[in-house]
């Protein structure tokens, strides 16, 4: 079947002169993943083409529900065979594209999946991601990477992140902005540099290794702030938008994740909690007051949750009781 769907054929469906044939042909193409990232540069490469300048809401909308309406079994092939109205995302794609159908009606969630690739790592988990603009994105445990399909490194170079990465983000010669966006109402903008940015439910926190980025952050019924950062600057944003800008002598500490290293500086094992909850999904109770507020120091490399647990229950001399899906820590039995 692979030999009989070519670029021609896919423009023709984007154009509406697909056969009932053709267009099941195409969605069963399309099923592979390895197809998928082709079709869609066969659809930026058409849409380049039947640009569409002017977007009429009601008529998209008239269009779209058109489009429902005619989608019925009424299609058959040559052989009388029934044809099963296709719902897939292509579909839905293709017509989005044409009448800018998918954004007037608000189809946030699908528009998110049709206009940017997104990179995510499972809890335990890494990754390296690689822009087409040359910068480098290593995410960390539990993370997701928003980036635009369409235009990024041209006409944008606006990515999303929800949880934490570091950035080595690349100058352009045409000084275009890199901005990173997050869902803490917190937006990072850089030139080219080298931060690490951590932004999850408990708050925000940005930490520049080299170079110059601005934080721009909004407290609830006020303006859009800025705090413009240095080398060595720590912002943290808390939940109810107050920001804190601080020095770090080593800001590198910060993204010693990125290479299975964990760096604490009298933490506290109450604080601990989080690091193991957000990074690898375990679950973590302590038995006491006393054992929550002892705190760890130093630098420790560790491939894995357990062997993390591990070392810094040696290091604070306490108990490790696994207890179902949950982790009990105490103090050694006398």
């Amino acid at each position: 079947m692979n030999e009989l769907i070519n670029k021609q054929l896919i423009f023709d469906s984007f154009a509406g002169r697909a056969t009932a044939l053709q267009r099941k042909l195409i969605d069963e193409w399309c099923q592979d993943p390895r197809h998928e990232e082709l079709f869609y540069e066969w659809l930026e490469e058409w849409e380049q083409t039947h640009l569409q300048y002017v977007a009429d809401k009601q008529a998209g909308l008239n269009r779209y529900h058109d489009f429902l309406v005619n989608l019925r079994p009424a299609d058959t092939y040559a052989d009388d065979t029934p044809i099963v109205p296709l719902y897939s995302r292509r579909n839905w794609l293709i017509w989005a594209v044409a009448a800018s159908v998918a954004i007037l009606v608000g189809c946030w969630s699908f528009q998110k999946q049709l206009l940017n690739q997104t990179y995510a790592t499972a809890y335990g988990q890494t990754r390296l991601v690689r822009l087409s603009d040359g910068s480098q994105v290593t995410l960390n445990a539990n993370s997701i990477l928003r980036v635009p399909r369409f235009g990024f490194g041209s006409k944008t170079r606006e990515v999303w992140l929800e949880g934490e990465a570091l950035f080595s983000v690349t100058h352009t010669a045409t000084n275009q902005r890199f901005v990173v966006k997050t869902d803490n109402g917190a937006d990072v903008v850089v030139l080219g540099t080298e931060f690490t940015l951590y932004a999850r439910p408990r708050g925000t926190q940005v930490v520049l290794q080299r170079g110059k980025v601005e934080f721009h952050y909004q407290q609830a019924g006020q303006e859009m702030r800025q705090i413009t950062m240095k080398p060595g600057d720590l912002v943290d944003l808390k939940k109810n938008g107050v920001a804190r800008l601080t020095p770090t002598a080593q800001p590198a500490n910060y993204a010693a994740w990125s290479d299975h290293r964990y760096v604490f500086n009298e933490t506290s094992l109450r604080e601990v909690t989080y690091l193991f909850q957000e990074n690898f999904g375990m679950t973590l109770e302590i038995s006491d007051p006393e054992t929550a507020a002892l705190t760890v120091s130093g630098a420790y490399p560790a491939q894995s949750a357990d062997e993390l647990l591990q070392i810094i229950a040696e290091a604070l001399n306490i108990q490790i009781t696994r207890q179902g899906d949950k982790v009990l820590l105490a103090p050694q039995p006398l």
